[in-house]
């Protein structure tokens, strides 16, 4: 923050000097779009809520007048020799300027480079805000971001706001996307947690389509706690028409997890659904759930 008003200050005094703003160089992939540069006004109402900046100090608003000195404080920071220093300060510039100067958010945004961590954020905070008031708007940004990486990156984003209203077209945004990476990852868990809770056979059928990682053995693990509650019977036959050997032994590992989680009657009445061949797989999966459980038990576990 300190950098960022010294740039400032510098901003206003070249400013009162010169009065003659920078010209503004526009790009398709930039975080304003037509809709939202419209006036300062709307930008407070689609960004209610002041993001934090990157180092967790909070931000204070520039006084409504200093988009020149913005624009000036923008120069000097991409001049900054320290390619570290020279990130954080226009980092830092474009999460101010993000509420009430998009346009020169959306500069500050272009300088950043490429996979760095202060640009991730950036889109994942405009994705989000963007595709919570128009979703066609938010995925047509995204399309026109530098890289299929930041282009996933945003997709995740947007993933997670409509995954409660239509989970389908959240999970196949997800797919589209063609990236395994932790964004990808955290916004699965959360898409099939809402896509479970709605329709877990089509969910189930998701995810076992991903590659053999932390992201499916996290969704197999909420698709079973959704779907043995509600029916066992087609869990289990999940379970049974699964070819996949790792496949296979991931669903009865968290199956078996989910059973030794519940009360002894609800797990004797969901066992009695299995077949006596897939009650045996279930309990020679029984050493591996106790890790993945660990303390989460009934009391009357131990004795069973």
């Amino acid at each position: 923050m300190r950098l960022l008003l010294t740039l400032l200050c510098s901003g206003l005094f070249l400013v009162c000097c010169k009065k003659q703003d920078k010209p503004v160089t526009r790009n398709d992939a930039t975080l304003s779009t037509s809709r939202v540069t419209k006036d300062r006004h709307s930008q407070r109402d689609r960004f209610p809520d002041k993001p934090a900046a990157p180092d967790g100090t909070a931000l204070v608003d520039p006084p409504s007048d200093t988009s020149a000195a913005l624009q000036v404080a923008l120069q000097a920071a991409i001049e900054i020799e320290s390619p570290a220093d020279r990130s954080k300060a226009i980092a830092e510039l474009a999460w101010n300027a993000i509420e009430n100067f998009p346009d020169i958010a959306s500069q500050a945004f272009l300088q950043l480079p490429e996979g760095s961590e202060e640009k991730r954020r950036l889109i994942q905070h405009y994705a989000m805000r963007l595709a919570e008031q128009d979703l066609a708007e938010a995925l047509s940004w995204a399309s026109s971001l530098g890289s299929e990486q930041e282009i996933a990156v945003a997709n995740a984003q947007i993933a997670l706001v409509i995954a409660e209203s239509d989970p389908y077209r959240a999970a196949n945004l997800l797919s589209e996307s063609g990236l395994i990476n932790r964004d990808f990852d955290v916004a699965v868990v959360q898409v099939v947690q809402r896509w479970a809770a709605q329709s877990p056979a089509d969910a189930s059928a998701w995810v076992t389509q991903f590659p053999s990682g932390a992201a499916r053995e996290a969704g197999i693990r909420m698709i079973s706690e959704q779907w043995l509650p509600r029916d066992a019977s087609a869990a289990f036959a999940w379970l049974s028409t699964t070819t996949d050997t790792k496949l296979r032994s991931e669903i009865a590992r968290a199956m078996e997890g989910i059973l030794l989680k519940s009360p002894k009657e609800k797990q004797d009445l969901w066992r009695q659904k299995a077949s006596p061949s897939l009650q045996e797989e279930l309990l020679q999966q029984r050493s591996n759930a106790m890790l993945d459980v660990g303390n989460d038990l009934p009391p009357d576990t131990h004795s069973r």
